[in-house]
């Protein structure tokens, strides 16, 4: 990328990690007792906008070997959250108030 601006691209993979952890927590959700007709409509309209940002997103990595390594580090990211329990995800970011 010329003149990278690496806040941007940390910005960036920090959003692409987020919006694809959502797209595949939604394939899960998808699977429920409580994925009715109205919820349908509406989660699918929000994966296809997700989906499109993060064909713009990855537009932004010039470099095929980065683009690729990107993807990896990325989707290593995803499986740790998903992969994880809820009690793991609190404790990873749990703080004690001092």
């Amino acid at each position: 990328m010329k003149g990278r601006d690496e806040k941007l691209e940390f910005l960036l993979i920090k959003l692409v990690v987020a919006m694809q952890t959502t797209i595949e927590l939604f394939d899960e959700f998808k699977e429920t007792k409580i994925y009715r007709h109205d919820l349908k409509m509406g989660t699918n309209n929000l994966c296809r906008k997700f989906e499109d940002k993060l064909k713009d997103i990855y537009k932004h990595i010039e470099d095929d070997e980065e683009k690729e390594e990107t993807f990896m580090a990325i989707q290593r990211s995803i499986n740790k959250i998903l992969d994880s329990t809820l009690q793991e995800l609190y404790e990873e970011g749990y703080e004690p108030i001092k």
